[in-house]
């Protein structure tokens, strides 16, 4: 979504942890994205639970993702969030009793190159590719979802890129239904092996004419039926 809240006005909402953050930022624009991003991220939690948006109070975990703090909000463990932003955008993601991952990245956010699809994608999909043929600006479409669909899965699985390579994750259109699928190409004794497992939902599309979105959770059961949404930040 686009921002348009007031980084004055944000600024009010944040601990002094993500001040700290804030301010060591070195571009004046990164430092407005972060504090309205993360300003957006408590007004948003503050529509799925009764806390005022500046009471929220976070820990992280092992590999980085943050989490609700259990000694803070005992009654809301069940919330799960992620975050995401990019120059002018910003995603948030919330589920509830299940593992949630989301991101946004500018369509021009890489490189056009052989070299870099090479690093990025698997197998087939690096084969999709090429099909493309000389049409560069569906290959950059294709390159930029891909990535965005991979960290998304790897945010929601509390993992990051230092512990799998993107091209050993491939993402392909589901066969049955609407929707994509994520499969570890690892070999089963590399220890940078990720699993998606069945039960894995990932979607994902484009957001205005500039950017990509892809949202990621795990479903207690492969044949659950999710329901979602996109609102704006109003």
């Amino acid at each position: 979504m686009p921002v348009t809240s007031s980084a004055t006005d944000d600024w009010t909402l944040l601990d002094a942890g993500e001040r700290a953050r804030a301010s060591r930022l070195r571009r004046p624009s990164d430092q407005v994205l972060f504090i309205q991003a993360h300003g957006l991220l408590r007004r948003v939690l503050s529509r799925y639970a009764p806390e005022a948006p500046e009471a929220w109070r976070f820990v992280v975990g092992t590999h980085g993702k943050p989490a609700l703090c259990s000694r803070a909000h005992p009654a809301w463990q069940t919330l799960r969030f992620n975050l995401s932003h990019c120059t002018g955008h910003v995603a948030v993601a919330v589920a509830c009793d299940r593992e949630v991952g989301v991101d946004i990245e500018r369509l021009d956010a890489l490189p056009l190159s052989e070299d870099l699809a090479e690093t990025l994608l698997a197998p087939r999909e690096l084969r999709d590719w090429r099909g493309l043929g000389g049409d560069a600006q569906a290959q950059q479409h294709f390159l930029m979802a891909r990535w965005t669909f991979k960290e998304a899965v790897l945010k929601a699985l509390g993992c990051g890129l230092g512990q799998i390579e993107p091209n050993q994750l491939e993402v392909m259109p589901d066969p049955v239904g609407p929707g994509w699928q994520a499969r570890s190409c690892a070999p089963p004794t590399d220890d940078m092996r990720v699993d998606w497992p069945a039960r894995g939902w990932l979607q994902g599309g484009l957001a205005g004419a500039g950017h990509h979105w892809a949202l990621a959770c795990l479903r207690h059961h492969p044949d659950e039926h999710l329901t979602w949404r996109v609102s704006s930040p109003g």
